[in-house]
């Protein structure tokens, strides 16, 4: 999505309310009716089930627009957790206001769609990496899924602001803090990647590539 129509749809959202939630904070839980659609002004959420086996985190970033968008041509159930990873900011629209917005800006509904399938195609190459995968494979998707959603060009950089801590890399890809850390660490040795608090920087982008495909 280029920055012209990302700036259009904020732009939409900016007239409706906005509801600030603290770091940590459930925003819906399974069984929630999701009746507006959701745009993040600021912060990240991430999706999650409960299985037997513990915390299940969906491999999606952008969670609250695209699942509001499910929601808003369906009658499915909402059957996820939604909880923010940092403070957040998030306007909400009523779906029916949405729609009509959609029909009278058929441009503006085609990227959107363009970039919810985009999303979703991204998300299924990088689930079946992760399944098959090894450890490495495994690590390396999800910093090249992040990248895809939230990378930007800073000073010739490829940077992406994301706290992208060990702990929830390692809830994502169903692997140990410790070997999550062990390979983050080698990404950062092998000049893969470069990371700070709440960011990293995509050194070297086809290596990336590279390591997340899981091999046949």
């Amino acid at each position: 999505m280029t920055k012209t129509k990302l700036s259009q749809i904020k732009k939409y959202f900016s007239q409706y309310p906005s509801k600030k939630y603290s770091k940590g904070e459930i925003i819906f839980k399974p069984g929630d009716k999701i009746d507006n659609v959701f745009f993040i002004k600021s912060g990240f959420v991430r999706a999650y089930t409960i299985t037997p086996k513990g915390e299940n985190t969906i491999n999606l970033f952008k969670p609250l627009f695209i699942m509001s968008l499910i929601h808003s041509v369906s009658d499915h159930r909402n059957d996820y957790y939604f909880q923010t990873l940092t403070p957040v900011e998030v306007y909400y629209a009523p779906m029916a206001d949405f729609k009509k917005f959609l029909s009278n800006q058929k441009d503006l509904s085609f990227t959107i769609m363009d970039f919810f399938l985009s999303s979703l195609l991204n998300y299924f190459v990088n689930q079946g990496n992760i399944v098959n995968g090894n450890a490495q494979n495994k690590i390396a998707s999800v910093f090249l899924q992040l990248t895809h959603d939230y990378g930007d060009m800073k000073k010739g950089k490829l940077v992406v602001n994301f706290p992208a801590t060990h702990r929830i890399i390692a809830n994502l890809v169903g692997l140990t803090r410790e070997t999550t850390s062990v390979q983050i660490s080698k990404l950062q040795k092998t000049g893969v990647i470069s990371t700070k608090r709440t960011q990293f920087t995509v050194l070297d982008l086809p290596k990336l590539k590279s390591l997340a495909q899981a091999s046949e």
